[in-house]
């Protein structure tokens, strides 16, 4: 039987304290952007309303800053971030790329229209986040 594929929503900053400063004054002075932290919490540390109350296939994905990722993740998507990734027994495919994230603007009821669209085009059910790294 087949492993349950893995989704990563995976940022493009890292996730530690000084990775986060350095990332907000990047983003200040317009040197960096991601729009997954845009979807996800915008300029709120804590997450945005409705990314909090998150349900379906984006409760399920396991949401990581590139510094959080395992080795075999990272390896695939170095470059290409932010995305979506999945897993598939270490198999890794970007399904949701750096513009597609841009052109949803910011707007996560869009984000995850695209992404109910993308999982099911995939012909899989994404494995539920065992780890508990759910939080940007």
């Amino acid at each position: 039987m087949a492993a349950e594929p893995t989704f990563y929503a995976i940022y493009d900053a890292d996730g530690s304290f000084i990775g986060e400063v350095r990332h907000l004054r990047d983003k200040c002075l317009g040197r960096a952007e991601c729009a997954l932290c845009d979807l996800s919490h915008g300029w709120n540390p804590l997450g945005r309303s409705i990314w909090r109350r998150r349900k379906g296939t984006a409760a399920s994905l396991n949401w990581l800053h590139r510094d959080e990722l395992p080795d075999h993740v990272a390896a695939e998507v170095q470059g290409q971030l932010p995305c979506v990734a999945v897993d598939r027994g270490g198999d890794i495919e970007i399904v949701i790329g750096r513009e597609a994230l841009r052109g949803c603007e910011g707007d996560f009821g869009v984000f995850e229209h695209l992404l109910e669209q993308t999982v099911r085009a995939l012909h899989v059910e994404p494995a539920p986040d065992t780890d508990g790294a759910s939080n940007a």
